[in-house]
């Protein structure tokens, strides 16, 4: 049985008041081990790491909660469509929360979650991550839930990445920590053929939740014997990529790779280039606010636009300056403000 509506819109905006930030360094960070635990699964069955871990290791997400907390609800569905990319990868996936096995139960049936969602009720093992959040709804019968994140690791349980957000309703996709490894997404990619350099472009992700953080890719690749100058360089047009502003839709920093140092022998010049293929990534988020979400609320897609600018030459001419117009579309998602009645114990 579910109820909807005012109890829950009213519960999530209290929560806003209720969370404090995750700051840098929440749970084990690259490097080290997990603790043990023990956990029962929705149906309350036991696990450990070593019973959960695929060939080469797990992907571990922690969220509030798959009853009140909307924005974990679309984190764990999102999940379950990376599910056989990961496996693929060697890794398992299990998520864990402080709700009770038969909360997560009817969530998993909802929306046919088949990956092991994890019941710590005391919160000891959350605890013992590192990872509770330990000033929201202190003294209430919320006390106890997690800093929402993703940590990945290796058969032997050590990190090898990790992300934490800082606020409550957003999320990293799993689709940009995959890019964040090196690892591909099978997404559909635009190819541009511009002067002097050929650009693919794509997102990491075709939908996305309010509060998910994807990533616009673009993957650029000289012709022999051209260099595109890099961010840094003076006299000359770095190359820069540019989101044009639009309601719903926040702009994070644009991340650069190293470049390399060109030196130019006739002018005596040393500057920073791009002379093999190379790659620009983009955060962006849909923005999870109220006021966001009450405009894009019959939008089903949303419509991306920006622009790369860059100069190019050889080691004997210096081209004019270029701009390209990129564009990209995303599905945008509703979250699931449904709330969870138990009535009985959940069936296996």
């Amino acid at each position: 049985m579910v109820l909807r509506g005012l109890l829950s819109a009213v519960i999530c905006a209290l929560s806003v008041a209720a969370v404090t930030p995750a700051g840098d360094g929440v749970g084990p960070q690259v490097g080290e081990k997990i603790p043990e635990f023990s956990l029962p699964d929705a149906f309350g069955r036991a696990h450990t790491f070593s019973s959960l871990a695929g060939p080469k290791g797990a992907t571990i997400v922690f969220f509030r909660s798959a009853d009140w907390c909307p924005p974990c609800k679309a984190h764990l569905i999102e999940l379950q469509g990376h599910l056989e990319r990961l496996r693929r990868d060697g890794l398992s996936v299990f998520a864990i929360s402080y709700d009770s096995p038969a909360i997560l139960a009817e969530f998993a049936k909802r929306h046919a979650i088949t990956f092991p969602l994890l019941s710590d009720a005391g919160s000891v093992v959350i605890k013992r991550f590192g990872v509770l959040d330990a000033h929201a709804w202190e003294g209430t019968a919320r006390y106890g839930v997690p800093y929402r994140g993703t940590i990945v690791v290796n058969r032997d349980g050590v990190v090898t990445s990790t992300v934490f957000q800082k606020t409550w309703n957003e999320h990293v996709t799993m689709a940009s920590v995959l890019l964040g490894l090196g690892k591909g997404v099978d997404v559909p990619a635009t190819k541009i053929t511009a002067p002097r350099l050929a650009i693919t472009s794509f997102t990491s992700d075709r939908a996305v939740m309010p509060g998910a953080h994807f990533t616009i890719v673009l993957d650029l690749r000289p012709e022999s014997r051209i260099h595109i100058y890099a961010p840094g360089a003076s006299q000359y047009l770095p190359v820069k990529l540019t989101i044009n502003p639009r309601p719903g839709l926040i702009v994070k920093n644009a991340q650069f790779p190293a470049s390399e140092d060109y030196f130019f022998k006739p002018l005596d010049e040393h500057v920073p280039v791009y002379q093999r293929p190379f790659r620009i990534t983009q955060e962006v988020m849909i923005d999870p606010s109220p006021e966001a979400q009450k405009a894009l609320s019959s939008v089903k897609s949303i419509s991306i636009d920006g622009t790369l600018d860059y100069q190019a030459c050889s080691d004997k001419d210096c081209f004019p300056p270029q701009r390209v117009p990129l564009s990209w579309t995303v599905n945008v998602g509703r979250l699931d403000d449904t709330r969870i009645v138990i009535s009985g114990p959940p069936s296996s």
